[in-house]
């Protein structure tokens, strides 16, 4: 092989690090004729454009080894700024943008920057949103390119368009909580948003209802459906204004996500007045799929894994719950639990008493029609979930973790554990948990059509042995049905089931592994301890990105901000460059040596040092780098979306004074 022959293939090298299981196929999925071993004379006879089109069609590990079949492959490959773009995206974890104007050059360049800057920190520029109508209660979130503000009248959502031009002047814009409606006189306790996927901002009110005879459950809460670009109602949903629970408490702690016609809402009772919920709701239709009856404060929070996944912190019980929600069918199947995760045992001397978890991008369905017209956007599914926890102590000295996972890790983990061949493995084992879940099938006597609603709870929270095989079908065990017409009800919800329709009810018991730490978790997880404000704010990471700041300790009114970056491309890179260094330091025969010590450091487990806060040792496999960055600021703390690291200015009282933008890209 000539010299020039080398520097070719000591180029493929480089960016074979590029391989992982995140570029490859998934397993299970049929992998077609094109992606067997090529003829190395297909290039003779084919046109390059032709070859290009066959090579776009494969994973990413097949595009890299048919670089080693010839020079003539391995100069269409790296000729072809459209594979080069294609291997470029696997490597970030970004799905290009079809809508982006840009061509294919101009978006591989912008890639290219666009990592380069998140690797230096170096903002492209820095911006001054101020802040004034902010209040005590207010909510505060940046999402899919929009930082939201609720406003001081308790009513209404505030929101900024975050820029990625210097010379654009963001304002801020008021969209009613209730919609185009008049005299409406509840408050905003929270939002939701889909704008990428359905132009949908969900806000979630709460009105006084003391009318009503039931003067203890006078508050009723419901969804206010709204186009957000133009803050009417939105055209796909057949009810705009849906109807969860009435209760006695005016805030509940609610938070709700969004993904294809599932909107998925957790409440919890700040003063106990009654058990947590979740609920799944078909947002085009209104009609409610499942309420799920949890503990008194076992529900902070909720995030779609995957359009079908669901995945619950369960603060009570110390685990994940991961629900599945089956695909819309003519006889439909209810939303059910099938895994709950543990985590790490915890010391009597502490407790859990906020379990939150956040993962941005959210996935989608089918489509992402109202993209803005960026070149590509992270994937969902090779994004990063991140867990809160925050721990009381008996001592007074409360404990905060950030856990996180990769989304792809995660799915699979959940797939390996419901696998039949496993969960057969698994009889004997006093692992299983059991939910009761009555299916009520509720006739329509206008136009003959059925609905379905379902009902859940948790029946045994005690670990026993399974009594009969489990069947991945619904209904799973002990099924009764009755026949009969509820009464009316005070509190009319989506669901008809209270309505005086005529009803069918049938009743299940399903039940579900319950997987311990050690057995799910180290191999997939890394685990930083945090301070209070830290974990108060969890919207810090998007994408495979997660934010952290820590005061100077010189001066602590400047912040040291740091991006760890748990892309396996970017740190397999960054090892590589740290062992090339190294070598530098050694003669040329040690060079093989100390890679080698670097790829085995990679698998290596690091244990977290929790003194004492668990009851076990906590090992964490999933590795990262972090970056940080070469300026120190004067906001309080930090978060981040896709683009930008946002520097948030407090008073003294804690309310946003102003939001520093820094675009990164």
């Amino acid at each position: 092989m000539d010299s020039e022959t080398d520097d070719e293939y000591e180029k493929i090298s480089d960016s074979s690090s590029v391989l992982d299981e995140s570029s490859r196929p998934p397993q299970g999925t049929e992998v077609t004729a094109l992606q067997a071993p090529l003829d190395a004379t297909i290039s003779v006879t084919l046109p390059s454009e032709l070859v290009e089109q066959i090579l776009l069609l494969l994973d990413t590990e097949s595009v890299l080894t048919c670089r080693l079949v010839n020079r003539e492959f391995n100069k269409i490959i790296q000729s072809s700024t459209l594979l080069q773009y294609f291997l470029a995206c696997k490597a970030a974890g970004v799905i290009d943008n079809p809508q982006s104007p840009l061509s294919c050059i101009e978006r591989l360049e912008a890639l290219k920057k666009r990592e380069d800057a998140w690797r230096k920190l170096k903002p492209v520029f820095e911006m001054t949103i101020s802040v004034k109508h902010q209040t005590a209660s207010s909510i505060s979130r940046s999402t899919e390119g929009v930082y939201f503000l609720s406003d001081e009248n308790l009513k209404d959502l505030n929101y900024c368009h975050l820029t990625s031009f210097p010379q654009d002047n963001p304002r801020w814009t008021k969209i009613p909580g209730h919609g185009p409606a008049l005299n409406w006189p509840g408050i905003l306790v929270n939002f939701v948003t889909a704008l990428y996927e359905h132009d949908l901002i969900v806000n979630l009110i709460s009105s006084d209802r003391g009318n009503y005879a039931d003067t203890v459950q006078r508050h009723s809460l419901d969804l206010v459906l709204l186009k957000f670009s133009t803050g009417e109602y939105h055209p796909l949903a057949c009810r705009p204004r849906i109807h969860v629970q009435r209760s006695p408490e005016v805030r509940p702690w609610i938070v709700s996500r969004i993904v294809g016609d599932n909107l998925a809402l957790v409440i919890h009772s700040d003063d106990g007045t009654f058990s947590d919920k979740l609920f799944i709701f078909d947002w085009k239709s209104g009609r409610r799929l499942l309420q799920h009856d949890a503990t008194e404060n076992a529900y902070l929070d909720v995030v779609f894994l995957s359009p079908q996944l669901l995945l619950v912190p369960n603060s009570v019980l110390s685990h994940l719950e991961v629900w599945h929600l089956p695909p819309h069918q003519i006889h439909p199947k209810p939303p059910i639990q099938i895994l709950s995760l543990r985590l790490p045992a915890v010391s009597p001397k502490y407790s859990i008493f906020e379990f939150g978890c956040y993962g941005e991008p959210n996935p989608f369905h089918h489509s992402m029609p109202h993209l803005p017209p960026r070149p590509f956007f992270s994937s969902p599914e090779n994004s990063i979930i991140m867990v809160t926890l925050r721990l009381w102590s008996t001592s007074g000295r409360p404990a905060s973790y950030n856990l996180i996972m990769h989304r792809r890790a995660l799915l699979d983990t959940i797939q390996t554990w419901t696998s039949p061949s496993l969960l057969e493995q698994q009889e004997h084992l006093p692992t299983w948990l059991t939910n009761e879940v009555t299916m009520h099938q509720i006739e329509d006597p206008e136009d003959g059509s059925v609905q379905f609603d379902a009902q859940s709870k948790l029946v045994s929270t005690m670990r026993h042995l399974k009594s009969s095989p489990r069947t991945r079908d619904f209904p799973t065990f002990a099924t009764s049905r009755t026949s009969r017409t509820f009464p009316a009800s005070t509190d009319s919800g989506p669901s008809s089931v209270s309505s005086g329709l005529s009803t069918n009810s049938s009743t299940s018991r399903c039940t579900f592994l319950q997987v311990p730490w050690a057995k799910w978790g180290p191999s997939i997880s890394r685990w930083f301890q945090v301070n209070e404000t830290h974990a108060e704010w969890i919207t810090r990471s998007n994408g495979q990105r997660c934010a952290f700041s820590e005061p100077n300790l010189l001066d602590r009114r400047k912040l040291k901000v740091s991006v760890a970056d748990f892309n396996p491309h970017n740190f397999r890179r960054n090892a590589e460059i740290m062992a090339r260094l190294r070598s530098g330091e050694c003669d040329n025969n040690s060079s093989n040596g100390n890679k080698g010590k670097e790829e085995e450091k990679e698998e290596e487990f690091e244990i977290l040092d929790h003194k004492g806060v668990f009851l076990e040792e906590v090992y964490m496999g999933l590795k990262c780098v972090v970056y940080r960055a070469p300026d120190e600021y004067d906001f309080d703390l930090v978060l981040m979306d896709e683009q930008r690291l946002l520097g948030l200015k407090l008073n003294g009282e804690g309310w946003i004074e102003s939001v520093k933008v820094l675009y990164i890209g």
